[in-house]
């Protein structure tokens, strides 16, 4: 029983970062718009779980770099953990799967990727990903944001949006830093 109730509990942290992330890009999108500076339509922007309708997308992803059916395996075993779908309409752009540490002092960004094919959103799915796992970080009360086994090539990435290897050699983000 305390496991179901958790999971619930987590759900609704789960839906409230995707809500809290679709509004804050929907802010954007209209101080844009006022500005007369708008580049892509961030209204059209969806966050949602992973689910079969984001996997059957995934299929159609040319050489994807990681497998994201475990994902999957890891939703059922990890109560905890922050699944994310985002789409641009009906293209899926980008996944991610975060999973905070047993304090919940800190949320890892296990896996984080988007479509290697050209689509509307395409260098912007890790700032996409980030504000919603950040939302997610706040509502659970987390420290830190992690970047769990980052690759080599991301590295740049991560640090332009504000990660810093720590003494332990973690690349990691003060939540009040982002």
């Amino acid at each position: 029983m305390p496991r179901e109730r958790t999971y619930l509990r987590y759900q609704v942290y789960r839906s409230e970062a995707r809500k809290r992330a679709a509004l804050t890009f929907a802010k954007l999108h209209s101080e844009l718009e006022t500005r007369a500076i708008v580049d892509v339509d961030y209204s059209r922007v969806r966050f949602e779980a992973i689910d079969a309708s984001a996997m059957k997308a995934y299929e159609q992803w040319l050489d994807p770099h990681f497998c994201w059916e475990e994902i999957v395996r890891w939703k059922a075993k990890e109560p905890m953990s922050f699944d994310l779908a985002i789409w641009f309409d009906r293209e899926l752009c980008g996944l991610c799967f975060a999973n905070p540490n047993q304090s919940r002092l800190r949320v890892r960004i296990v896996r984080l990727e988007g479509q290697p094919n050209e689509h509307p959103l395409k260098s912007r799915i890790a700032t996409f990903a980030l504000t919603a796992v950040t939302h997610f970080a706040r509502i659970i009360g987390s420290q830190q944001i992690e970047i769990q086994e980052p690759l080599s090539g991301a590295i740049p990435l991560y640090r332009q949006l504000g990660f810093e290897f720590d003494s332990e050699g973690r690349l990691v983000k003060r939540i009040d830093q982002v």
